[in-house]
């Protein structure tokens, strides 16, 4: 029987490509939750900033946690935003996804992390914090976050998360023009912080925008010497090959120096978004990648497998399986059984 699976289902996907449709490999093991899409730092690399929209209630969160539970099982559950910091009601909503047995991470700013809320994620049992902080010194972080003080911010962070056994701490940084040179140290500190490291390549800016493949040639993060980029992209391989605190596949930092030289060609990668990942915008849809139309929404009671499975999602997942722009390289949906 074993033998017969991967030709019977090159034959399904043969025949389902025709119909302009795919299914996944199986339930989704990611859950992305943007439970807000308010945020109150004007990042030059983001719009979120802008947005208006109010938040969903509790109850439509709990209720989406307690379907997915009864649908997929344990899985690991994102909490993003905006700022997620921004819920009250967000340990609320960790500790009831960690009830459900799903591993559970969140990120942060860093503004919101005061002693008492450092306390109560620690209570919730949320596994990982995201912590961004896009170089390494104050005026760097300061400029990227559009405000003076997110550097401060961030270092008081560090320490508040340290004083608990939990969650454990994650920097996020987006690679671009001004922070190239700065990575060295921000391993560094990483390391002797006893962190880890993710990079993401600048990308266009997040939010309500309509997609142009022409962003960056207007984008004042953009790098037009590659130096600094190839260098600290030379360096996270040499640590991730060696075992060091660096989250990014060796594939996908080697992809990046191509990005970096043209953001436009398509890549060759297969995007993970409707396959392993499915997220929850903070309207309260469901998607399969932001940058496409919706499937479903939450207040669409149809069981979860029925819209995983339905002919709006397999024809949005043939669209993804067909995309060929280069926002697959982002860590959220790079698929790294390509490499």
């Amino acid at each position: 029987m074993s033998a017969f699976r991967p030709g019977a289902s090159r034959i399904i996907n043969r025949a389902l490509d025709e119909l302009k449709m795919r299914r996944a490999p199986g339930r989704p093991t990611q859950i992305h939750l943007s439970v807000t899409d308010r945020c109150f730092l004007p990042c030059l690399h983001c719009d979120i900033w802008k947005n208006t929209d109010k938040d969903l209630p509790t109850h439509i969160w709990t209720t989406t946690l307690d379907r997915m539970a009864e649908w997929v099982g344990p899985a690991s559950v994102n909490f993003v935003g905006g700022e997620p910091l921004l819920r009250k009601d967000l340990e609320l909503l960790m500790a009831h996804a960690v009830r459900l047995g799903n591993e559970v991470t969140f990120n942060t700013n860093a503004w919101l992390l005061t002693e008492r809320r450092a306390a109560s994620i620690a209570e919730t049992g949320a596994s990982v914090c995201y912590i961004s902080m896009d170089g390494f010194t104050a005026k760097t972080v300061d400029h990227s976050r559009g405000r003076v003080g997110s550097h401060e911010k961030c270092m008081e962070a560090f320490d508040l998360i340290d004083r608990h056994a939990s969650p454990r701490v994650v920097v996020t940084c987006i690679l671009n023009k001004e922070n190239a040179a700065e990575i060295p140290a921000l391993l560094r500190f990483v390391q002797e912080r006893g962190y880890q490291l993710v990079v993401q390549p600048l990308y266009q800016n997040f939010g309500n925008n309509e997609y142009d493949p022409n962003w960056f040639k207007s984008s004042v993060l953009w790098p037009t010497d590659l130096g600094p980029i190839d260098a600290a992209l030379d360096l996270l391989i040499d640590e991730r090959r060696r075992g060091g605190p660096v989250c990014n596949a060796v594939g996908q930092l080697e992809t990046m120096r191509g990005y970096f030289r043209d953001p436009v060609t398509f890549n060759g990668l297969t995007c993970k978004a409707g396959h392993s990942d499915i997220s929850f915008d903070p309207q309260g849809n469901v998607r399969l990648c932001y940058f496409l139309e919706p499937v479903a929404t939450v207040y669409d009671m149809s069981p979860l497998a029925a819209v995983w499975d339905a002919p709006k999602t397999l024809r949005r997942r043939w669209e993804v399986s067909r995309c060929e722009r280069s926002c697959n390289l982002l860590n959220c949906n790079f698929d790294r059984s390509d490499l």
